[in-house]
């Protein structure tokens, strides 16, 4: 059987930003990369596949609303809290739903890239 973890299958590029987000489903919202068709996040939260999902992502004072829907979660990692304890943190892939798709291709235009 093939693997599939792993394999691009994206239609569009992602790239890192200098962006935030926040979520009323995540306290701890982090962005990993922003394409002009969806983004990656990263979270303490474990997110349904097939759901959407609504989150603001800020960048250099521009703010743009996202709804998207998630099209995989995975398990990335552990990480331990201040009180000692390990809670899991998950990555996310969601597909930005057509209204977002404007709003993020203006953010990608605006806010600069960080360089790897």
């Amino acid at each position: 059987m093939q693997e599939f973890y792993g394999v691009e299958r994206r239609r569009t590029d992602r790239q890192a930003l200098d962006a935030s987000g926040k979520a009323d489903f995540a306290a701890d919202l982090k962005i990993v990369n922003v394409g002009p068709r969806g983004l990656e996040i990263e979270t303490h939260e474990r997110l349904m596949i097939g759901a959407d999902y609504d989150l603001e992502l800020l960048s250099h004072g521009h703010a743009v609303e996202v709804r998207g829907t998630v099209v995989w979660c995975r398990l990335d990692r552990t990480a331990q809290t201040a009180s000692g304890d390990l809670r899991p943190l998950y990555r996310s892939g969601l597909e930005a739903a057509s209204q977002s798709i404007p709003g993020l291709e203006r953010l990608l235009a605006r806010s600069p890239l960080i360089q790897a």
